[in-house]
């Protein structure tokens, strides 16, 4: 585990999902980003590396 963020959705969803992913991406390290919920750490849906 490399470490979290907190994401609010932004307006304009799409963009705001994708520099998040772009950001967890620009480290070689990170695999895959899990979405998770904030309340009980739910398992929303998870991006991997191309």
């Amino acid at each position: 585990i490399v470490g979290g963020r907190l994401l609010e959705i932004p307006a304009e969803e799409e963009k705001g999902f994708d520099a998040a992913f772009d950001e967890a991406f620009a480290d070689p390290e990170v695999e895959l980003v899990h979405v998770r919920a904030v309340e009980y750490g739910c398992l929303h849906f998870e991006v991997r590396r191309v």
